[in-house]
């Protein structure tokens, strides 16, 4: 992800899904500890299925410690053909079932960015 990418670059860590899960790793399976400063961690679909070097995945980290694990659901935001300085939701087909597939997993909350207009003004009328 972008954040995750942001903070890699700042220390000279290369942004590679095993570095991610690494990091990641070390921040779940801290223990009761970090049950004592939050309570919920929103996880990208790569990391719902990370496991610890423990071979227990990540999330069951979160879960064993009274953390409640969430998931982004949609694929992020892209400009709205058509429009100037407006944007709209990716992955909105399919949304139904991979809320069910993770829900199943972990019974648990799902953010979703709907719609982002980036624009002071109305959305344009676009042509159909």
């Amino acid at each position: 992800s972008g954040t995750i990418g942001n903070r890699f670059k700042k220390i000279g860590v290369e942004n590679e899904e095993e570095n991610r899960r690494r990091y990641r790793q070390l921040l779940f399976t801290s223990g009761k500890t970090l049950a004592n400063h939050i309570s919920g961690v929103i996880l990208f679909h790569e990391t719902f299925y990370h496991k610890a070097d423990d071979g227990v995945r990540l999330v069951d980290h979160l879960i064993q410690n009274g953390i409640i694990p969430g998931i982004k659901v949609d694929k992020g935001v892209v400009p709205l053909a058509g429009s100037i300085n407006e944007c709209t939701t990716q992955g909105l087909d399919g949304l139904a079932e991979r809320c069910s597939q993770y829900y199943k997993i972990c019974g648990s909350i799902a953010p979703i960015a709907l719609l982002c207009l980036r624009s002071v003004r109305p959305p344009h009328l676009i042509k159909l």
